[in-house]
């Protein structure tokens, strides 16, 4: 079936590009469920549940200044099981926060202006105490160049493997589906008025986070997901900032990776 959906697509996209693109556009924007793996099983106990006004869900552990994490698409809090207890044992409260339609949160579709507004939403709520520092993998990265512009930002920032440049995200969706060009226009003019925002709005590339906080952007050169040269883009056009290059840990692995998690946890302390 998945191999019929780019076929199906590509002549839609000739008959009708506006047909195209509202499917494209769902495509897109529907995050799928995806099991959890068997670490992350075992480790959700251990936390404790918060629901928020919104019915979105987080899990917490330990006592101590609040660090917020942030997962990416179609992943959900409980992916930074390697992480948390390392940043609990030097003191810390962690919140691994689901996003909408990811994880234990409600809802069935999610954009990167949609996360962002969403978690401000529920930061703004005040369960916690301020951050001091906040993480975003992949598409949880991403959201912080929109969190930037309506949240107050924590004294440190730290984006894990994500794209900078939300036009290039698009282009490889597009690329896989065999979205026709002129539906592709039309897919773009239906996101931004979707959300309210151009692509380039909600780009990190053009969202200076490290004149607002401490940052560290970490990503592998190997990445199969979000590329190499999305990170250095971002060490191109923001004044600041300290780049980490890693290699043979792909996407997933920056989060898992013994060395990386030391690293992490030593540039929040």
């Amino acid at each position: 079936m998945k191999k019929l959906v780019p076929i199906f697509i590509q002549i839609l996209s000739v008959l009708s590009p506006f047909l195209a693109a509202k499917l494209a556009f769902k495509l897109f924007s529907h995050p799928r469920r995806k099991p959890r793996s068997d670490e992350e099983m075992a480790f959700i106990p251990t936390g404790k549940q918060v629901t928020f006004l919104s019915n979105r869900k987080a899990r917490t552990w330990g006592k101590g200044p609040v660090i917020w994490l942030l997962h990416g698409w179609e992943s959900r809090g409980s992916t930074f099981y390697k992480l948390i207890p390392l940043l609990v044992e030097k003191g810390y409260q962690v919140i691994a926060w689901d996003g909408p339609a990811h994880g234990e949160s409600p809802g069935d579709t999610s954009n990167v202006p949609g996360h962002a507004h969403a978690l401000s939403i529920d930061m703004n709520e005040k369960l916690f105490t301020e951050p001091i520092a906040i993480l975003g993998h992949s598409f949880g990265g991403a959201t912080l160049a929109v969190l930037s512009k309506i949240h107050k930002m924590p004294a440190k920032v730290i984006i894990v493997s994500a794209p900078t440049r939300i036009l290039g995200v698009f282009e490889r969706f597009k690329q896989l589906i065999k979205l026709g060009e002129k539906a592709s226009q039309r897919f773009i003019q239906m996101s931004e008025k979707y959300s309210g925002y151009t692509f380039e709005d909600v780009s990190l590339t053009n969202n200076d986070i490290s004149v607002l906080s401490d940052t560290l952007i970490i990503h592998d050169i190997g990445d199969d997901v979000i590329p190499y040269e999305d990170f250095e883009a971002l060490k191109d056009t923001w004044q600041s900032g300290q780049f980490i290059t890693t290699e043979n840990l792909g996407h997933r692995m920056t989060i898992k990776d013994p060395e990386m998690l030391d690293t992490i946890v030593g540039f929040i302390e």
